[in-house]
């Protein structure tokens, strides 16, 4: 062997053992940012109540603190609950339709 054939072997062992690793760490980042976003976003949808105004469409996210109560969570948004029946929605269960009712993270009020 002489000195062209080892620095060409060299090479190619030292750029497969790169591309390799560049290859594995792109994975485990992507990976890594996935699953914070994926966490991130499932610390924000508990950390809200959701308000629903049914006749217009219009909605938003209201934070969730400790006490909050439906009539609460509509006051924070522009949407006008005047005369309108409110319902209240926990998981997939209708719980309510009182404005005093207390929410929990992830609750939905609709206005109607």
């Amino acid at each position: 062997m002489g000195c062209t054939t080892v620095t060409k072997s060299t090479i190619k062992v030292t750029g497969a053992v790169a591309k390799t690793a560049i290859e594995t760490g792109g994975k485990v980042a992507k990976t890594a940012v996935g699953t914070t976003i994926d966490l991130a976003g499932s610390v924000f949808h508990q950390s809200v109540v959701t308000v629903i105004d049914t006749s217009t469409g219009l909605s938003h996210k209201v934070p969730w603190k400790e006490g909050l109560n439906a009539s609460g969570a509509v006051e924070v948004t522009v949407i006008k609950k005047a005369g309108k029946a409110i319902e209240i929605v926990r998981d997939t269960r209708r719980i309510g339709d009182e404005a005093s009712t207390i929410l929990k993270p992830g609750d939905v009020v609709r206005i109607r």
